[in-house]
């Protein structure tokens, strides 16, 4: 792929029996789809060798920066509530 994926902040985790098919183009596209799709959580692939489910996977210090953050916002004078989704 042209695309540089080593960029994003997270990277793929990929889980299930037909992982051996998942080659490191297929994994640069999906990765590419995840980037392009942001809403997109998951991504089911069908192999004849049986599922592989596809995700993000952020370092857990990102998930401590969001937490820190999300903190210092509900915690700002006439915030009352924060909702985030539960991709988190």
């Amino acid at each position: 792929m042209t695309d540089d994926t080593s960029r994003l902040s997270w990277q793929l985790l990929m889980v299930g029996p037909g992982i051996d098919h998942i080659t490191p183009d297929i994994q640069d596209k999906l990765a590419t789809l995840l980037d392009l799709l942001p809403a997109t959580a998951i991504i089911n692939v069908q192999t004849d060798a049986g599922y592989v489910t596809v995700s993000r996977d952020w370092p857990s210090h990102r998930m401590e920066t969001v937490d820190s953050l999300v903190d210092a916002i509900a915690a700002a004078q006439g915030i009352t509530a924060i909702d985030l989704p539960e991709a988190r």
